[in-house]
Order: C-alpha cells, then structure tokens, then sequence
C-alpha cells in the first residue's frame, strides 16, 4: 500500500474545513427546488405575532424594541379604539414580563420591551377589554431575522453557527486555518516535488478565506437576489396564488371591512327600466291664451324651486296685435263715438219734445244712447286688454320660462307646477311581469340607497312592445325623487334562492373578466373567490355559489384590495 506523505495529509485536513466552512456557497444542481422557503423570504420582513378569536383579531409588529398593536373586530375587521390591552411576554429561561399596551390616537396601541430585540422566540399573552366585551388571545412571536433563516435553508448546521457566530470566534477559525497553511507550505518546501501541492494550497486557502456568502445555481435555478429580503416586504403585494398580502396599516388606510357569510334564503328581483312621472292631478301648466308682453306682478316672477298657492297671480300677459288689427280697432273705437254723439244728440232734441213727440220714441233714442255707449267701453280696453297668469294648483315651480318684457305666444308653456308629495314611477316590463300590491318592489338610488314603491297596476296596452307598470314612492327616500328622473325598478320574485346576501360593493372583477369577492383568509392575507349571483335590491345581491358560511368577505374596500398588484 502505498504511503501518504505528510502533505496529502494536510490537504485532506484543510479540505476538510474548507467543506465544513463554506456550505454558504450552496450549488444547486437542475431541478433543485426549496419547498416553501421562497414565501418565507417574500413574504413578511418584519416580525409579527398574530392571534383571534370570535371577537377580536390582533396584529403586533415588532420594530427595534417597540411593537405595534392591530386591534380589530374579528366579524368586521373594524378597529378597536380605547380598549384595555394587558401583555404578558414569557421568554426562552422562563422569564416572564407584565406590560400594557398604550393606546395611541390613530386607533394603534404601542408597547416597548427589551425582549423584543433578542433573537428567539416569544410566548405572548393578550387580554382585551374593550367595553362590555374581553377575550384572551395568545400567539408566538418568532424574532429570527430573513437572512438567518435564509442562510439555514441553504447549509447544515455549521453554516448556521458560522452566520451567527460573533466575529471572535470566526477570528479563531480562520487563525487556525492559517496555521495549518503556513505548515503545510514549510513542509512542502523541504521536498522540491511537493512545491506544486503548495501552490495549489495557497490558492484553495485564498479562496476559502474569500468564498462570497452567495449560492451557486444549475441551469434552469434562480433565486435572484436571496441574501436580502423582497423589496416591500411590508407592502401590499399579490402573491403567486394570486392571493394579496395586505398588512394591518394598509387596510386601515383602505378602509376594510367585513361581513360574515351566512346561508339563508332570499328572494331574487327582476330589474326593470323605469322613469319619475308626475301625477295628472299633480301637474299643473301656466298658459296665455293669447300673444302679448309679460309683466311682473306685485309679487314678482316665482322661480325654480319655489312653492305657490292655487290661485295666486304669477305673471301678466299684456295682449298685443299688429298694426293693421290695431288700426281696424281704433276704427271701431272711433265709429262708436261718433254713433254714440248722434244718439245723444238724437234723445236730446226729443226730450226736448216731450208731450209733442211719442214717449216710444224718446225711449228708443235712450236704448240707442246705451248701446252705443257700450260699443265703445267694449271697444276702447281691446287696446290695452290684459290677461292674469294664476296658479292652477298648489306645489313646486319645477320650470319658469318667464322674464319682464319677455313676448309670449299663445299656449306657450310659461310655468309648469308640480307637487313632490305625489310623484309615480313609470316602469316598462318587456317580460311578462305582474304588478301587484302582493309583490315587493324597489327603485335603486345612488349610494346604494333605495325607495319603497307601492304597486299601483298596469296599463292595458304596450308602450314600445313593453307592459307600463305604474308605482307609487314611499318611505323618507321619496321625496329625493325627481320628474323625468331614469331608475332602476326591482321587484322581488316569489321562488327564493338560498345564498348568502352582501351589499353590491363587495362584488368585483377578475382579471378574466369573471364575478369575485375577496376573502378575508387570515389576518394580512385575502384571498379572491369566483361567484355566481343574483339581485336582491339596489343595495345587495344573493351570492348562490363559491362561499359558505364562516367567510369573512370584504364589504367596503373590495376594489381597492382589487387594484394590490
């Protein structure tokens, strides 16, 4: 057998540590793949404890040696403000600290400890009192840095010791690698035939003491930049999933809330296009009968807006005629009164008479005197003829095209009245749709608010191949209703479809184009769920597939939590 020489010796001894020293410089061969350590490294960058129950959901993230406390209702995800939060910390040697939380004015309680700068793990305890309602939530607090754990994935257990051995002891290590080195050379030396093994020690030696602390990768394997934590690690992010991590201050700056699913029956509407209409006997429209010049009254010209009483005076018309009807009036005017100074001449000269004349005779010439005197006061006021506007009911002016001076003809349409108590919605119904008092029906408004509608009938003819169906508004809503006003009529059908009911809000659109929500999965993390649903009224709709009852689906804020990329 042949012997070794004190040199392989040595190299074998040196390559050794060189082996037990540098598995940070990890080669990964094709195919090779960490599991679940890229989440880890991507995901939350600062240490978090969290921890819920039925009533609460609690959120702590830890910077330096303070922590930030989340507190929220766990049904809503609505925060809780002044609460009572006790804090018992138990360390690794059995330790244990009593703190309480100080409760900050943007809802965030704040707790300092020296704990929380160590380098292990934490047992927390929270008690919350927060009005009538306390809970006792507990939850572990892992305070490893990324890159520990990163460096763990990546080498054994001596790589581990070296990432978190103090630089004293790494001092020493590489002391005694030099020692063996300088060694090996001075033995070397002596043989000339072992001078090449030398250099070759020198050189792997050197690259020992250099080796970078980065992996090597096989084709078709990259980890990017893994020594460091993802950019926004503590920003919102979409995950490979397609799930969002969305951290505790992010959703208070949205705005999230929540609702727990339920299952129950509910009755699906029929949606209709409709339109406000006022009643005829509601409606009231200011005509001239004939063309003239309008004149403000005492009052003044009522405006848009302003209520009137039946009967009250709203403009003057002054009537006026052309030229030549003018010129035949003064005529007229004129003929009276010359017939009119004959026949009081005439009655003159026989009263005159008396006694030689018969009395039918003066009474004759009496009877012409009164007529033509009537001819003329008819004549003389056509000049000059005016006509008062009056209001034909009670209500609001809703149009006023109406100025001094302004020349306005015959039934043109100067004031329009009408009174907002007694509005109707028109709908039309292209479907065969009953109408009746039995049905509930419903006109969306914007916010998602809606107004009661009272089913008055049908009409026995079609109106653009379509059924009209007549309502009437109820509740406090109606009287934000407006003539002419373009609504949404929902009338609940009778067959009910069991699902669960959500305002409109929470619905969203996927990237494909498909109906989801967002699901509230855990404290930082929603998760998107396809759907299929149907109408309720103008605020919800029946969510009939793709949840069950215990989610906690996002109600306000589900588009922003949408828009996370």
């Amino acid at each position: 057998m042949k012997k070794h020489t004190s040199v392989q010796i040595f190299i074998a001894l040196f390559a050794a540590i060189y082996i037990a020293i540098t598995p940070l410089a990890a080669n990964a061969g094709p195919g090779h793949d960490h599991g679940d350590a890229a989440p880890l490294v991507s995901g939350v960058a600062s240490p978090r404890v969290t921890a819920h129950s039925d009533l609460f959901e609690l959120v702590g993230i830890v910077k330096g040696q303070q922590m930030q406390i989340h507190l929220d209702r766990y049904a809503t995800n609505e925060p809780v403000i002044n609460a009572t939060l006790a804090v018992e910390i138990s360390q690794a040697g059995g330790q244990t600290t009593k703190l309480e939380a100080k409760p900050q004015a943007d809802g965030i309680y704040l707790l300092e400890s020296p704990a929380f700068a160590a380098t292990a793990s934490l047992a927390m305890a929270f008690t919350v009192v927060a009005g009538g309602d306390s809970d006792l939530l507990a939850g572990d607090l892992a305070l490893i840095t990324v890159s520990a754990l990163a460096l763990h994935s990546h080498g054994g257990l001596l790589a581990d010791w070296w990432a978190h051995a103090g630089s004293l002891a790494k001092a020493a290590v590489m002391g005694a690698v030099l020692m063996l080195l300088a060694a090996a050379v001075g033995l070397a030396l002596r043989k000339r035939k072992a001078r090449g093994f030398a250099a070759s020690l020198a050189l792997l030696a050197l690259g020992a003491i250099s080796a970078p602390d980065t992996a090597w990768a096989g084709p078709g394997h990259d980890h990017g930049d893994e020594s460091a934590p993802a950019p926004g690690g503590n920003s919102p992010k979409r995950q490979a999933d397609g799930s969002v991590f969305l951290p505790k201050p992010s959703q208070r700056q949205l705005g999230v809330r929540t609702q727990m699913a339920e299952l129950a029956d509910h009755a699906p509407t029929v949606e209709l296009q409709g339109r406000v209409v006022a009643d005829g006997n509601a409606l009231g429209r200011v005509q001239p009968t004939q063309q003239g010049r309008l004149e403000v009254p005492a009052r003044g010209l009522p405006q848009v807006g302003q209520r009137v009483k039946k009967g009250e005076v709203l403009a003057v018309v002054r009537f006026t005629v052309n030229a030549l009807e003018r010129s035949a009036q003064m005529s007229q005017l004129a003929q009276g009164q010359v017939e009119l100074q004959a026949a009081q001449a005439r009655l003159k000269r026989l009263e005159q008479l008396e006694g030689i004349v018969a009395q039918k005779e003066i009474d004759a010439a009496k009877a012409e005197v009164s007529l033509a005197q009537k001819r003329t006061a008819f004549a003389a006021p056509a000049l000059s003829a005016s006509e008062n506007l009056v209001a034909p009911i009670s209500g609001v002016v809703m149009t006023a095209n109406a100025a001094a001076g302004q020349v306005v003809d015959a039934r043109e349409l100067v004031f329009e009245i009408v009174d907002p108590a007694r509005l109707r919605v028109e709908a039309l119904a292209f479907e065969a749709v009953a109408a009746n008092g039995s049905q509930t029906a419903f006109a969306a408004l914007s916010g998602n608010q809606t107004v009661q509608l009272q089913a008055l009938g049908a009409a026995p003819a079609l109106r653009d191949a379509a059924k009209v169906l007549l309502f009437k508004p109820t509740g406090p809503l109606a009287n934000q209703l407006a003539i002419n006003q373009p609504l949404r009529v929902l009338l609940q059908g009778s067959v009910k479809a069991n699902g669960v009911g959500l305002p409109t809000a929470a619905i969203v659109k996927s990237p494909s184009n498909q109906d989801m929500v967002w699901v509230h999965t855990a404290a930082e993390v929603f998760v998107p769920r396809t759907v299929r649903w149907s109408l309720l009224d103008g605020a919800r709709v029946v969510v009939t597939d793709g949840l069950k009852s215990g989610d906690r689906v996002v109600t306000q804020g589900s588009a922003l939590v949408n828009q996370v990329r």
